[in-house]
């Protein structure tokens, strides 16, 4: 067996050929879209990689054929705001064999303890906290759009290379039907009465308002959390610019209390049920087919961040107010379940609020590895929750 850099499209061809040699035989699996994950290590797509350095393995058996896969990354302008230099992992897929698996683990270390990282976070994304992160260990079901999913004896293979679980990822899944306004409505009405209250849903028109007002809410509610990126309202655009095929006016809404970004709701239509046929590739020819599809899908999921509420107006009703519009009776017609997603479970504050909303489980769980590269270096797991 041998690892080689992926340098070509030929090395990317193997390197997506792996995932369909491990779920060949698994129903639940949809494959990531394999542009989406070219483009994270493409600095014209990922400001990221911009400032960053990547290396992307595959792994060949003796007859040369690719049975496992890794990616090694980091992110220096992160690095420099943390104690240490961290490096990360990803997209690894392998067969059920722990030579094999030591083997990508051993290439992707090496690299990242010769660039002067001392310790090492996988499996992860090269990129946002919101997409392909963390080693799926509770909720086996088809995946969500850009969710890691995987077979259970991975778990395994990180543990075995010394791997501590250092953080619980949770997606939380609710039914709009079960969202408890009844007891929250009396305070939305005493807000209206003595304050000025728009929920404005998002209009393409006035996007570069919205993403400014986006910014502001996100970055006051969840600037004090460890790994901390402020959202920039120039990336909010390019996601909704590049979202604007799928994304529903419906779910994006923002809620003002006299003039003033009070609390967000940002989800998006779950598509990937639509992408089960496409295998990875979604050539321009099948896009007027996705979005018809997407268009006349009688229940589809909703997947997205959620909600948030900016500091000043916790106290002031603004959850109420968010709790209310999602239950709208335009959504509960369109969609049914909804999920929160890459929740962590040491921010209790979210995941208290969020599960006040109603009748909310945790659906799915992801673990978050950490491996220290060097021997000064202690990892420290967060809070776990009982799910």
């Amino acid at each position: 067996m041998k690892c080689v850099e992926v340098l070509d499209s030929k090395g990317w061809q193997l390197f997506h050929s792996v995932p369909f040699l491990i779920y060949a035989n698994d129903k639940q699996w949809i494959s990531h879209l394999q542009g989406d994950v070219q483009d994270v290590f493409n600095p014209q797509k990922n400001p990221i990689a911009s400032h960053g350095e990547s290396r992307i393995f595959v792994l060949l058996d003796n007859q040369g054929k690719p049975i496992g896969r890794i990616a090694a990354f980091i992110d220096h302008e992160a690095n420099s705001h943390l104690e240490y230099p961290i490096g990360g992992i990803g997209f690894f897929e392998c067969i059920e064999n722990n030579e094999a698996a030591n083997l990508l683990f051993e290439t992707a270390e090496n690299w990242l303890r010769e660039k002067g990282m001392q310790a090492v976070d996988g499996p992860v994304n090269f990129g946002g906290r919101d997409k392909y992160w963390g080693l799926l260990v509770k909720g086996f079901y088809p995946p969500l759009f850009q969710e890691n999913y995987n077979p259970s004896y991975y778990a395994s293979f990180f543990e075995a290379n010394k791997y501590i679980a250092w953080e619980q990822i949770l997606s939380i899944k609710g039914d709009l039907n079960d969202l408890d306004v009844s007891r929250l409505r009396a305070v939305c009405d005493r807000i209206r009465q003595s304050n000025e209250v728009v929920v404005e849903l998002y209009d393409p028109k006035k996007k570069d308002k919205y993403a400014v007002d986006f910014c502001e809410i996100y970055n006051a509610a969840f600037g004090r959390f460890e790994h901390f990126k402020p959202a920039e309202p120039e990336k909010i655009k390019a996601i909704l610019e590049e979202s604007k095929l799928i994304l529903d006016p419906l779910l994006l809404a923002i809620c003002y209390i006299n003039g003033q970004p009070a609390a967000f709701c940002a989800t998006f239509p779950d598509i990937n049920p639509l992408l089960k046929s496409a295998r990875g590739k979604l050539s321009w020819w099948k896009i007027p087919g996705l979005i018809f599809r997407l268009k006349t899908a009688k229940k589809l999921f909703i997947k997205g961040t959620g909600f948030a509420i900016h500091p000043d107006f916790k106290t002031k009703g603004a959850f109420a107010l968010i709790i209310e519009f999602m239950a709208s009776p335009a959504l509960s017609q369109k969609y049914q379940y909804y999920f929160l997603t890459t929740v962590r479970a040491h921010n209790r504050e979210a995941v208290s609020l969020y599960f006040k909303a109603g009748k909310m489980q945790v659906d799915r769980v992801h673990i978050g590895y950490r491996k220290a590269l060097q021997p000064n270096v202690e990892v420290v797991p967060n809070e776990f929750m009982e799910v």
